[in-house]
């Protein structure tokens, strides 16, 4: 009779025995910088947009900065754990660092335009 071949079954693990990682280190490492300078970034933006919101509605300046930096504070961590949550790494850093260019961008023009 022939040798019997055993097929292994895909576990995972590398043939060494050790854990086979999920993802190549530099879409961790993208993932990572995403969350922590792409969130606070993203935050730092909404802060900035969201004072110059609030003195347009007739908050005084420090109210407005206050409150602003209160909802930024809430959204940072949603932000960086939504950056490991999303299907591909350039997409958190494209809606994260680009939306806080974007909102830094208009708080900006609005301080510019309306006094």
């Amino acid at each position: 009779m022939g040798a019997k071949t055993v097929r292994r079954a895909e576990t995972g693990r590398s043939p060494s025995g050790g854990a086979r990682p999920s993802r190549p280190a530099w879409t961790t490492a993208a993932r990572v910088t995403a969350a922590v300078f792409g969130a606070y970034g993203f935050a730092w933006g909404l802060a900035a947009f969201g004072a110059e919101l609030g003195v347009l509605i007739g908050l005084a300046p420090a109210e407005a900065v206050t409150a602003a930096s209160l909802l930024s504070l809430l959204i940072l961590p949603m932000m960086a754990l939504w950056a490991f949550a999303v299907p591909r790494a350039a997409v958190g850093w494209a809606v994260l660092g680009g939306g806080g260019i974007v909102m830094m961008t208009a708080s900006r023009l609005i301080g510019i335009i309306l006094p």
